[in-house]
């Protein structure tokens, strides 16, 4: 009873947050993510309102009419033009409605470049919230985020050898560009700076070819972040895993075919903070670091990031959790107890 009405007060909350536009006051639209990351955390309905009415009062702004109807045959005219996320979206709800969103996403993902960094990752993790949330207006939403922000780098069709691994191809890519600096307060910008970089284009490997090639990226992403503590590195974590959540409702063939290009935005967010040399697990992490790795510790962090309104304390907890569970590393502990400011307590 308690989880049908934590679902239905996420799910009507997320109905709400229809009215309000794709970005916020100085930040994107957050408020669904931080939801559905809550509910996945057992945040009480009392808890989800109150974000949601927090959101709404420092944040939200309210999303613009759309100004045309986006037919289905047409949506491929609006990617890349801001200005239609609305229409986009509508256009998508009304779609997976009749045809399901995996058929939905399958068809546009074959049909539009697939850019993950679109809008600092955040369309494809808006994209994997709502999809683990069941909800078809945010899966609509995200797919129009990721259509209508399309931020695709360009890496030409040149022959480029595959990195022995994800380490071996940062390293390589390090070792040319570690330091480098990009003008730029927003981290799409800085992207795209990188994307223009000669030295990145040059220098960028293909993706390695080996079995379980996201595990590694993904644990490549929590040591950059704990070694940096960089924002920037933060999104690649919480970015590649909504990818995983996205690659579960779509063909393998489709999969193989957009792992490329999350490879290429992984490493454009790299090389955007400085490229640093990537230490090692046991470099990186001293005794007072490594946390006990159990149910108390974790549930400790739940408590804390369900009464946190920082909307990226909540999604890195939620996502570190994930992640642990599916490739255990003491980092993920680290790294989420770092930034919930939380010293856990052993047990």
């Amino acid at each position: 009873m308690k989880q049908r009405l934590q679902q239905a007060t996420l799910h009507r909350l997320l109905d709400a947050n229809a009215r309000f536009a794709l970005g916020g006051n100085g930040t994107t639209n957050h408020c669904p993510m931080a939801l559905c990351a809550l509910a996945a955390m057992g945040a009480p309905p009392a808890r989800l309102q109150d974000f949601f009415d927090m959101w709404e009062s420092r944040y939200a702004i309210t999303a613009p009419p759309a100004s045309k109807a986006v037919e289905r045959d047409e949506w491929q005219a609006d990617v890349g033009n801001p200005t239609s996320f609305v229409a986009l979206r509508d256009c998508f709800e009304d779609w997976i409605w009749c045809n399901g969103a995996d058929a939905v996403l399958t068809q546009t993902l074959q049909h539009m470049p697939f850019a993950p960094a679109s809008g600092a990752f955040h369309a494809l993790i808006r994209l994997g919230y709502g999809l683990e949330a069941q909800h078809v207006g945010e899966i609509a939403a995200g797919l129009a985020a990721l259509a209508s922000g399309n931020l695709h780098i360009d890496i030409g069709s040149q022959p480029r050898t595959p990195a022995a691994s994800v380490r071996d191809g940062l390293n390589a890519l390090s070792r040319e560009l570690s330091g480098v600096q990009f003008i730029g307060g927003m981290i799409t910008s800085r992207l795209r700076a990188t994307a223009a970089e000669p030295r990145f284009q040059a220098t960028l490997p293909a993706a390695p070819v080996q079995p379980l090639l996201l595990d590694q990226m993904a644990q490549a992403a929590i040591a950059l972040y704990w070694q940096t503590n960089n924002f920037t590195a933060l999104h690649i974590v919480t970015g590649l895993h909504a990818a995983r959540s996205v690659f579960k409702h779509l063909p393998p063939e489709l999969v193989s075919q957009l792992m490329p290009q999350l490879w290429v935005a992984m490493c454009a967010a790299y090389v955007s903070i400085g490229a640093p040399a990537l230490a090692s697990t046991a470099v990186l992490l001293t005794e007072d670091d490594v946390l006990p790795d159990s149910a108390d510790s974790w549930h400790d962090l739940f408590t804390t990031a369900i009464a946190s309104d920082d909307d990226h304390v909540i999604k890195l907890v939620y996502t570190c959790y994930c992640e642990n569970l599916r490739t255990p590393s003491p980092l993920y502990l680290a790294a989420a107890a770092r930034r919930a400011g939380r010293v856990l307590q052993m047990h």
